[in-house]
């Protein structure tokens, strides 16, 4: 019986390092995606590896400040979403897209979204 208490810690210790490696992977991701997205590659921007998807990503330091978002970052689908008024599924699909957190994929989506209002 001890020696299945002792397999158990090294489990928990191995399960530990395990869930910080994914946090590191989805943190890299993130970071890739978010450089993608700034250097204009639409189509390298999503993630490549959905098992990572579900790691919760740290906070990415690199990210844009919702000043810095520019509106050509949109895609024709979140584009689409902003004209029938479903913004939190463009916030969502913008962030999911490019990695960037809440508060920039909000400024970015209501940005587009005054934009188009002044047209």
């Amino acid at each position: 019986m001890g020696k299945w208490f002792g397999q158990a810690s090294e489990i928990e210790e191995l399960r530990a390092e395990n869930r910080q490696l994914k946090e590191q992977v989805a943190n890299l991701e993130a970071r890739l995606r978010a450089a993608y997205a700034d250097a204009g590659v639409t189509a390298l921007a999503r993630s490549a590896s959905p098992a990572f998807e579900a790691a919760a990503p740290t906070p990415v330091p690199a990210t844009p400040s919702p000043a810095s978002v520019s509106l050509p970052e949109l895609n024709a689908v979140e584009i689409q979403m902003i004209a029938e008024g479903r913004m939190i599924y463009a916030v969502k699909n913008y962030k999911d897209r490019t990695g960037v957190d809440l508060k920039t994929a909000k400024a970015a989506i209501d940005a587009a979204r005054r934009a188009s209002a002044n047209r």
